[in-house]
Formats: C-alpha cells, sequence, structure tokens
C-alpha cells in the first residue's frame, strides 16, 4: 500500500507535460504513440521513461500503473511494454529511491563507499525528502558525481520523515 502511494505520489509529481514535448523527446520506434497516449494522461511520457529497467521491471511498473488507473487497451500495453523494454533497457527490476534507500542499496546499486552512503543518509535526514537531482547540488561533490553518473538508476518517490 505504501509503494502504491509512494507511486501515486511520483506520478503526482510529475504532473502532465505538452505531448508534443515527450513526441520531440522520445526515441522514435514502434510502441512510442501508445508510451505517450497512455502514460501522457497522467504524466510526462519522458520523465517516466528516464529510468532503464529490465523488461520484469517495466513489466511491474506498467501493472502498478493499470492499478492505479491508467487507461488503455492490452495491446496498447503491450507495445508501452515492447517500446519501454528496447529503448530503456537497464539492469534493474525497480529503481532505487533516494528518499528511502538503505546504505547498503546506495553502495550496491550506485557504487558509494560505505563512508558516502553513511554521509548521504546524513545529508538526507537534514535536508530530504528529495524531489529532483537539483535537491541534491549541496552534497559533497565526490558522492553527486557518483549519483549523477547513475542517474537512470534513481527516482525521487516516498519519504520516511
Amino acid at each position: 500500500m505504501m509503494k502504491a502511494i509512494a507511486l501515486l505520489a511520483f506520478v503526482s509529481a510529475i504532473a502532465a507535460a505538452d505531448s508534443a514535448f515527450a513526441q520531440d523527446t522520445l526515441p522514435d520506434g514502434t510502441g512510442k504513440a501508445e508510451t505517450v497516449s497512455v502514460c501522457g494522461q497522467c504524466h510526462e511520457a519522458q520523465k517516466s521513461a528516464s529510468v532503464k529497467l529490465t523488461r520484469k521491471g517495466w513489466t511491474e511498473t506498467i501493472d502498478k500503473m493499470k492499478g492505479l488507473g491508467a487507461q488503455g487497451t492490452e495491446r496498447e500495453f503491450a507495445a508501452i511494454l515492447e517500446y519501454l523494454s528496447t529503448h530503456f533497457k537497464g539492469d534493474l527490476d525497480e529503481a532505487l529511491d533516494l528518499n528511502t534507500a538503505e546504505r547498503l542499496d546506495l553502495e550496491s546499486v550506485l557504487q558509494l563507499l560505505r563512508r558516502e552512503s553513511a554521509a548521504f543518509v546524513q545529508f538526507r535526514n537534514a535536508r530530504g525528502p528529495f524531489t529532483s537531482m537539483a535537491d541534491l547540488k549541496d552534497l559533497d561533490a565526490a558522492i553527486l558525481k557518483k549519483i549523477e553518473a547513475r542517474k537512470e538508476r534513481v527516482v525521487f518517490l516516498a519519504s520516511k520523515k
């Protein structure tokens, strides 16, 4: 339930943008129109595709969106899955939420050192919740550089505060 609320908050935070913008910024390919049309009903399609996930991760994300009320046909959802898993393929099943990530996840997914993950958690506890990479601008430069290098692996969803 908490993940569904966090996901809904994420969707609300990246509220609808002009679909022409998404149309121009997403790579061309089969399923692009369906992605813009269906995903763009609730949020900017390009923003949702900024994360790179495995096919399983995209399947789970699409299922979550359906559960939250995404409207489309099974054919459209199949085209969206194919499009996202082809053009936004990654090696994670789920993106790392920087607002709730544990130190071990920061170390394994973002390859932070133990002291860096501890410093990040301390920074987050003092400054969080974060809504974008811009909120990390005052973070230690070396840590920020590592996070920016793997930004396709992170999202800003729920807050523990």
